[in-house]
C-alpha cells in the first residue's frame, strides 16, 4: 500500500513539472504592473589607440637683421690723396682725368641725417646720408668708360642751354635731396621770380598745371632722372659747380634703397622704371668718381635688375612677372650699359642675350618694314590714358636700335639692314612743336639711337631736335625775352606739355630734355676711341685763351 502511494506521488510531480501554467487574469481594478526594465545595450568597445605621430619640429628661429653701422663723421683734415690742383677758388674745377686713382672723399654731410623723408624706406639699413669711404673701382683713371666725360661750364649754344637746364634743376631740388613732381614750385630757391606755369596747350597760366602725379613714388624716378642729367654733363658729387646738388641727391637715393637693392617702395607698377633710372644715375656717378661708397649700392641695384628679369626674355612691371614690354626693357638695358661702362662686374652677356630674344619676338615686318612693338609684335607704342590723343611714333623702334647697338651682339651694328630701316622711320617722324606730336620720351631715345647710327641719320635728326628744344626752352622763347633765372621761375626748363608730362611734370620735362641735349657728348660712338685729354696746367700757371676751337675737339658744339 505504501509503495503504490509513493509511485503515484512521483508520477504527479513529473506531470506538474512539464505542464504549462496559464497566466492569471488581472482584475481591471488592480493597478498596472510596473514597466519591465530592459536590459542595457551592450557596451561598445573602445576604439584602438591612435598611432604615434612624431612631434612637429619647431620653426627655425630667424635671426633679426642687424643694421649696418656707419662710422661717425670725423672732422675734415688734410687728405694726402686730395688733388692739390682742385681748390675752392680755382677758375677751372674740372677733375684731371689722368689722376689715377681718384681717391678724393666726398664732402661730409651738413646735417646729422636724422631727418626722415616721407619717401625712402624708413627701415632700410642703408640709411646713412654721407657719401664717402675712399675710392677705387671704376671712374676716372679706373676701368670705367667715362674717362672722356668732363664737366663743362659753358661754350657753344647747346652747352649754355644744358647749363640753364641744370640751373633750373638745382634751384628746384628739395632740401632733402630729391625732386618732386608736385612740390618743385614750393621748393624753388628763386623766391622773387614770377611764375607763369604753362604758356600754351595745357591750361596756360594755371598754377599747378605743370605738376605731375601726386604719387610720391614718382619722386624716386625723378630724382634719378635729374641726377642722371648732371652726370650726363660730367658733374658729380666731388667736383664741378654742382657738387652739393649731386651729393644730396645721391645720398637720398642711397637712403631710399631697400635691402633687396631696389630703390623705393614697390607698391606701384612704375617702380621698375624708377629703379632702372636710379641705377643708371648712380652707376654713372660711380663711373665718374670711383667712389667706393657707391660701389656696394650699385652692385645691389644691378643684382636686382638681373633678378627681376623674366628668364629668357625681358622685363615688365614687377619681379619676373611672366610678361614683357619694350619700354621697361629699354630702360633696364640702358642701366646695365651704364653699370658695365662703370666697370661693375655682372652677367651682362647672359642678360643681354635674353633681352634680345624679347626684341626678336616683338619686332616684325609691317607694311614691308621692320617695326618693334610695345608688348606685341609690330604693335604701337604705349600711351597713358590721359594722353590717348597724342600721335603714335616709332619710339619702340628707337629703343630697339639703341638697345641692339649697346648690347654689342654679333652682327648688330650701324650697318644692319633692320636698324637702318628703323632709323629711316625715325627721320620720317621728326620732332615738331605741335601739341599732339610732342613726345620728349621718343625724342630722347631717338637721339640716343640716331647718334650711334651716325652719318646723315644724326645730322638730320640733330638739326630738328636742336631747333625744337632750344626754341621752346623757357627763358629763351619770345614770350620770355629779357628774363633771367632771378626774374622767371621757369627759366631754363620746359613746359610739361608732351605725352608724358601729366605723370612727371616740369621736373621730368626738364631732366629728359637736358639729357637729349647732352647726347652728342654723353657717350662716345660705338667703336670710337676716346681722344687724349691733356692734364690741367698747374694752378699758378697763366692760362692762355685759345684763338679758336680745334676742329677735333670732342666737346665742340655740333
Amino acid at each position: 500500500m505504501r509503495g503504490r502511494f509513493a509511485a503515484a506521488a512521483a508520477l504527479l510531480a513529473l506531470f506538474l513539472s512539464c505542464a504549462v501554467v496559464a497566466p492569471v487574469r488581472a482584475d481591471p481594478k488592480d493597478p498596472p504592473p510596473p514597466p519591465k526594465k530592459e536590459d542595457p545595450p551592450p557596451k561598445k568597445e573602445d576604439p584602438p589607440p591612435p598611432k604615434e605621430v612624431p612631434p612637429v619640429p619647431p620653426r627655425p628661429e630667424r635671426i633679426p637683421e642687424q643694421p649696418v653701422e656707419y662710422p661717425k663723421d670725423e672732422p675734415v683734415g688734410e687728405d694726402p690723396t686730395e688733388d692739390p690742383r682742385i681748390v675752392d677758388d680755382a677758375t677751372d674745377v674740372n677733375e684731371d682725368p689722368t689722376d689715377k686713382p681718384n681717391r678724393d672723399l666726398a664732402e661730409p654731410p651738413k646735417d646729422d641725417g636724422n631727418s626722415e623723408s616721407p619717401h625712402p624706406n624708413r627701415n632700410s639699413t642703408t640709411s646713412a646720408v654721407g657719401l664717402g669711404g675712399g675710392g677705387g673701382g671704376g671712374g676716372r683713371g679706373g676701368k670705367g668708360g667715362f674717362e672722356s666725360r668732363r664737366a663743362r661750364g659753358g661754350g657753344g649754344v647747346k652747352l649754355d642751354r644744358v647749363k640753364a637746364a641744370l640751373e633750373w634743376l638745382k634751384d628746384h631740388q628739395n632740401v632733402e635731396g630729391y625732386w618732386s613732381s608736385t612740390t618743385f614750385s614750393a621748393d624753388t630757391k628763386r623766391v622773387n621770380a614770377r611764375k607763369t606755369y604753362h604758356i600754351e596747350f595745357l591750361e596756360p597760366g594755371k598754377p599747378g598745371a605743370d605738376s605731375g602725379w601726386t604719387d610720391k613714388a614718382v619722386d624716386i624716378g625723378l630724382t634719378g632722372l635729374s641726377l642722371l642729367a648732371f652726370a650726363g654733363a660730367g658733374y658729380d658729387h666731388k667736383q664741378g659747380d654742382y657738387k652739393e646738388t649731386c651729393r644730396i641727391a645721391a645720398a637720398y637715393l642711397r637712403k631710399a634703397q631697400g635691402n633687396d637693392g631696389c630703390f623705393g617702395e614697390k607698391e606701384s607698377d612704375h617702380f621698375v622704371y624708377n629703379h632702372a633710372i636710379c641705377t643708371a644715375a648712380l652707376c654713372e656717378i660711380y663711373g665718374l668718381t670711383g667712389d667706393a661708397g657707391l660701389k656696394g649700392i650699385c652692385d645691389k641695384a644691378v643684382a636686382f635688375i638681373l633678378y627681376a628679369q623674366n628668364p629668357g626674355l625681358g622685363w615688365r612691371y614687377g619681379v619676373k612677372p611672366g610678361v614683357n614690354d619694350t619700354s621697361v626693357t629699354g630702360w633696364m638695358i640702358s642701366a646695365l650699359k651704364s653699370a658695365k661702362m662703370a666697370g661693375l662686374d655682372a652677367e651682362y652677356e647672359r642678360s643681354f642675350a635674353d633681352a634680345s630674344k624679347w626684341l626678336d619676338a616683338v619686332t616684325a615686318q609691317y607694311q614691308g618694314f621692320p617695326k618693334t612693338g610695345y608688348n606685341e609684335a609690330a604693335g604701337n607704342n604705349a600711351r597713358l590714358r590721359a594722353s590717348q590723343d597724342y600721335d603714335n611714333n616709332p619710339s619702340m623702334d628707337a629703343i630697339n636700335i639703341y638697345s641692339r647697338l649697346v648690347m654689342g651682339q654679333v652682327g648688330w651694328d650701324a650697318k644692319h639692314r633692320d636698324l637702318k630701316a628703323q632709323a629711316s622711320a625715325c627721320l620720317e617722324t621728326l620732332p615738331a612743336w605741335e601739341h599732339h606730336k610732342i613726345d620728349y620720351y621718343y625724342w630722347y631715345y631717338a637721339s640716343l639711337a640716331l647718334y650711334q647710327m651716325g652719318d646723315t641719320y644724326w645730322k638730320k635728326w640733330d638739326t630738328a631736335i636742336s631747333k625744337v628744344l632750344m626754341d621752346n626752352q623757357r627763358g629763351f622763347r619770345a614770350e620770355d625775352k629779357g628774363s633771367t633765372k632771378d626774374t622767371l621761375d621757369e627759366h631754363g626748363s620746359w613746359d610739361a606739355v608732351d605725352a608724358w608730362g601729366v605723370a612727371g611734370g616740369r621736373v621730368y620735362s626738364t631732366a629728359i630734355n637736358c639729357l637729349t641735349l647732352e647726347v652728342h657728348y654723353r657717350y662716345l660712338r660705338l667703336g670710337e676711341k676716346p681722344k687724349e685729354v691733356a692734364p690741367l696746367p698747374p694752378i699758378d700757371a697763366p692760362k692762355e685763351t685759345p684763338k679758336e676751337t680745334p676742329k677735333d675737339d670732342p666737346w665742340a658744339p655740333r
